[in-house]
């Protein structure tokens, strides 16, 4: 009996079947089968980790997908509104999608036939809100994350043409048993002040045979914070990473920021660290 009535809720809902009624709606598909992203020239080079998609149609979700994906639609009219964005790992945790706010979803209409299959690349880019404080691509001869904060001058992030994900360098950090740890900082602060303090990111290709910490520096009150938000663990190749600064930036009474990253061997089995960086840039409202 219960089995009976929820047949029967489900088939008031849809308005138009019967208790007899044995037809099912035939769906169209929607195939996304790659992503790519668009910059602008001062906003660093188009590298990515959009691992998956939140996919409306006609305002109504249909479901996050990893990519690639092919999407069965059920079809309500002549032309099917679809709305796209852009699915990311925050902090490159691996349990749940988020969608990154900071670039705008790709919106079209298309018609669709019950059967029918449509395919369609996807090309995201930022808002045209989103501001950037800093890109570095380490591809001139300084770059921005100068500020020693250890006190040895021996060890710093060097620019080098041995390795780079996007453009012909990238920067490097190499330790040793007698320079065995680093910690370095952006030489600009940036004001909270110009910060919405809602989404912000700092975003970030490396590769690392050691773990190291990447965290935020702040004046509050007149006081200076340093903080850690997070470790990342060593990555054979390139990896791409989303590095949430939004809550800690929401406060009102935070004056200025920068990014630092630090490490060291010392507390490791190894006597020595390799890590390279690129495309590093801080990306807000």
């Amino acid at each position: 009996m219960l089995k009976y009535y929820y047949l029967l809720f489900i088939c008031i809902c849809m308005g138009s079947c019967s208790l007899t009624d044995s037809d099912s709606p035939i769906p169209s598909y929607l195939i996304i089968n790659e992503i790519d992203v668009f910059t602008t020239e001062n906003q660093g080079a188009p590298t990515h980790n959009i691992s998956d998609i939140w996919v409306y149609a006609d305002n109504q979700l249909l479901g996050v997908f990893e990519i690639p994906i092919k999407i069965p639609i059920i079809v309500n009219g002549a032309e099917t509104k679809i709305s796209i964005s852009p699915g990311f790992r925050n902090n490159g945790e691996t349990s749940r999608s988020f969608i990154y706010n900071l670039m705008k979803p790709i919106d079209f209409t298309i018609p669709l036939a019950p059967g029918e299959e449509v395919e369609r690349a996807l090309t995201f880019s930022y808002s045209e809100d989103a501001k950037f404080d800093f890109v570095e691509g380490f591809e001139s001869s300084e770059h921005i994350f100068t500020l020693d904060l250890d006190g040895n001058e021996q060890t710093f992030i060097q620019i080098t043409d041995e390795d780079a994900i996007a453009g012909a360098k990238s920067g490097k950090i190499s330790l040793d048993e007698t320079n065995n740890d680093i910690a370095v900082s952006t030489i600009f602060t940036y004001e909270r002040a110009q910060n919405a303090g809602t989404d912000s990111y700092f975003e970030m290709d490396y590769k690392n045979d050691i773990p190291f910490f990447v965290g935020v520096i702040y004046v509050q009150e007149g006081s200076e914070v340093t903080q850690p938000l997070i470790v990342l663990n060593p990555q054979e190749d390139w990896n791409k990473i989303y590095i949430d600064f939004s809550e800690i930036l929401t406060s009102p009474v935070l004056e200025t920021y920068r990014v630092y990253i630090t490490t060291d061997v010392a507390p490791l089995d190894q006597t020595t660290g390799e890590l390279y960086f690129d495309n590093l840039k801080f990306v807000h409202f």
